[in-house]
């Protein structure tokens, strides 16, 4: 048992992790007085600051300027091959919408991160975790096409297999939606308008195997793991809104929406919370948890060799029950 000094370290240990630790786990009232606004800190996260009229950081509507952000759908290789669009609708969605280029090219790191920052609230160094290694893998250049985030270069470091709504790159077209697997995700819906975390676990278990089946190339480290299941966690902690699951709740027509168009629900609502990578990471291992494998931390040096699958091809909640004689 800890034992503390004072009862003023205790107090103040209390006052400085209990917002955080309650930011999710405590059902937002209407009696709190939204105080967060549109974002405005520009190289980083906006700070949130609980206080008494406002002690749990909620989700709030996305003021968008339909004259400057309007909603234009282009796909990679529109305009005559001129165009450009990435494996990821939730990059794509933001040249759609023009926070950043709508072209999809010349994109610099920090006009990147700037509009993940002010549409999705993502964290800082959950921005560093896809955008550092696409930069890094292309030589550091100063702008960037969106189809770099498909490419051989980042194959099974932030372009992973069994992805939720694209084929393989060792399969197949792999920038574009299938839309045979987006019915399949959609239909993981125990109730028809929800999706849990359960859910979408075992969905991803689905696209594992068949990955494992079809690529010929196919490994599965904890690092594809983390990359795997983070394109579902990430939809939980960016599109999530209130429901029966919290704020977390994610719902079917909003991902359906989110897919096919690659735009933004018209019920979204935007965290006041940065999404950091202790909430993502965890997201992640409850769904590893749920289908029976373990994700290591750091990575294991054999983590990348040919033929590494840390994930049982028949998971937990597939075997026969065990009943104790």
């Amino acid at each position: 048992m800890l034992k503390f000094q004072s009862f003023s370290m205790f107090l103040l240990l209390i006052l400085t992790t209990a917002p955080i630790t309650a930011a999710y786990a405590v059902a937002y009232t209407a009696s709190q007085e939204p105080l967060q606004g549109p974002p405005k800190s520009r190289g980083h996260n906006d700070l949130w600051v609980p206080n008494p009229a406002h002690p749990i950081p909620y989700k709030l509507p996305l003021p968008i300027d339909e004259r400057v952000n309007w909603f234009e759908q282009a796909h990679n290789g529109s305009r005559d091959g001129y165009y450009k669009r990435s494996s990821c609708p939730a990059i794509n969605m933001l040249a759609n919408r023009g926070y950043i280029n709508r072209s999809g090219r010349n994109i610099t790191y920090e006009g990147l991160s700037q509009a993940v920052r002010d549409v999705y609230n993502f964290g800082d160094e959950n921005i560093m975790v896809v955008l550092d290694p696409t930069f890094e893998a292309h030589g550091w250049p100063p702008h960037i096409d969106l189809d770099f985030f498909n490419d051989d270069s980042v194959q099974n470091n932030i372009n992973c297999p069994g992805a939720p709504t694209r084929n393989d790159r060792d399969i197949g077209e792999n920038v574009n939606i299938n839309m045979t697997l987006l019915q399949s995700l959609l239909s993981f819906s125990k109730d028809g308008e929800t999706l849990s975390l359960e859910d979408l676990a075992e969905h991803h278990h689905l696209r594992h195997n068949q990955s494992a089946l079809e690529n010929p190339h196919f490994r599965f480290g904890s690092r594809n793991a983390i990359c795997s299941l983070a394109q579902y966690t990430n939809l939980v902690g960016v599109l999530g809104r209130q429901g029966k699951y919290g704020l977390s709740t994610l719902y079917v027509e909003d991902v359906q929406h989110f897919y096919l168009n690659e735009d933004l629900p018209s019920a979204y609502m935007r965290r006041e919370l940065p999404y950091y990578s202790p909430e993502a990471n965890h997201l992640i291992d409850r769904m590893a948890n749920h289908i029976g494998f373990l994700i290591e931390r750091p990575f294991p040096a054999n983590d990348q060799d040919p033929g590494v699958d840390i994930e049982p091809m028949v998971a937990k909640y597939e075997r026969p029950c065990q009943v104790a004689l």
